[in-house]
This record gives structure tokens, sequence and C-alpha cells, in this order.
């Protein structure tokens, strides 16, 4: 995601958007940080253009430069326990984690993922996920196929005690 935004961002003139990483593995943040994979792992879905423009290789070891490292976020996050994280999102990404819950779980989940989204805010789900018959906090986008749109928030009704 950081390599498109930035070339998006140099190519149209777009605003770099803010890359939030979260993981409950402090492993696997870690690694995440580290920006460090093997030719087997870079070579996955990654054309040889971005290969070469955003990563430098070292003994047979790719690792990913500075000025695309510094765009992403890396925070410990635990979806079942943790609150909503601090801000708004635009899109958030939570791919095939949900599939490992229990259905109250998924719905506590589907409830916080909304809460740190904006209106209008998109979610995606790895293929095998839906929120269809799991919770009203999203909906299938009529605009992107296979992401879901969040729905707004219900508001509190203000109650005014009288005497």
């Amino acid at each position: 995601l950081a390599m498109l935004f930035e070339e998006l961002a140099v190519s149209r003139g777009f605003a770099m958007p803010e890359i939030v990483a979260t993981d409950v593995c402090a492993a696997a943040l870690a690694r995440a940080r580290a920006g460090r994979y093997s030719q087997f792992e870079i070579q996955r879905g990654l054309p040889m253009r971005r290969m070469v423009t955003w990563f430098d290789c070292v003994d047979g070891e790719w690792t990913v430069r500075p000025e695309l490292a510094k765009r992403v976020q890396f925070r410990c996050h635990n979806l079942t326990r943790d609150s909503a994280p601090i801000g708004k999102f635009d899109i958030v990404l939570c791919r095939n984690v949900l599939l490992y819950f229990s259905a109250s779980v998924r719905r506590s989940v589907f409830d916080t993922l909304r809460s740190a989204m904006r209106e209008g805010g998109l979610l995606v789900l790895g293929a095998g996920e839906t929120v269809i018959g799991q919770t009203d906090a999203f909906r299938p986008s009529e605009r992107f196929r296979g992401f879901y749109q969040a729905e707004p928030e219900a508001t509190t009704p203000v109650r005014v005690a009288a005497r």
C-alpha cells in the first residue's frame, strides 16, 4: 500500500495518507518494521519494477528503503481486547483474521472497527470473510466490489429530565 500511495503521490500530486499497521504479535510487528524479505518472499506478487525501486538487495536479502519504511507506523493492537485505535480511518484492511473468531467476537470486532472509521469509510476483508448476516455496522459497498461501507453511527437521543 505504501508503494502504491507513494507512486500516486508523485505521479498525480496526491497527498500521502497516514498508514497504520497493527498486529497482536510483537514478533510479527518487529519483522514488519525490519522490512527484510527473502528472494522467495519478495517475488510473491511484487512486480520487478517495484522490487528494485523500493528495496535494496544485500546478500540475497531484500530490505525496504528508508523513504518507504517511514511511511508506515506499526502498533501492537488486539482486536478482541483493545478499544479502537485513536483517529478515524478511511480504509481498514482486516484480511483473514475474523474467520478465527466466534460469531459474538466478530460482532464485537465489527463494532470496534466501525467506531474507528470515518463516515463512508471502507472495510476490506479476506475472500472467505463477510459482514453479511453478522453485523449492521457495515454493508456491501455499491461502488467497490468486495469492500464494505461503514454505516452511519447511531446517535443516542438526548434525554432531558424535567421536574
